[in-house]
């Protein structure tokens, strides 16, 4: 099965789409139905919960449950993370973001980031690919 790493802010649109029909629900449905594994860093959580407040805490308690495989940050994604830090000039949370799919063996990433465009260890898809991976 494919591995996709989810970034933040996907895990937000799959939380907030209302249309079920839509393509997040989709995306949300191929990783429930197991057609995808999604891997998601436990430091999506933190921001997510910073995003969405506790009117989401349902659909966060949902996120947690879901077949997503969420990914605890150890000390060799924390070094990892730092490398990427120091190297690629991301943020502190999208290094550690970043070193749980390289360290999970993952090779895409999805996201709407552009500061993932030149990132060299994993390949940004979007959506739509994303969507032709789960057929």
């Amino acid at each position: 099965m494919k591995k996709i790493l989810l970034d933040t802010m996907i895990i937000y649109d799959i939380l907030t789409e209302e249309n079920k029909a839509g393509p997040y629900h989709e995306l949300s449905q191929a990783i429930e139905d197991e057609k995808i594994t999604g891997v998601v860093s436990v430091i999506t959580l933190t921001e997510i919960i910073n995003f969405l407040g506790d009117i989401y805490k349902e659909k966060i308690n949902g996120l947690l449950s879901s077949k997503l495989d969420i990914i605890d940050i150890d000390r060799t994604i924390a070094i990892r993370g730092g490398e990427f830090h120091r190297d690629c000039g991301l943020s502190t949370g999208d290094t550690l973001i970043a070193a749980t799919g390289v360290l999970e063996n993952v090779k895409h990433i999805l996201s709407d980031d552009t500061h993932f465009d030149d990132f060299k260890y994993l390949k940004k898809i979007n959506l739509k690919t994303a969507l032709k991976m789960a057929r």
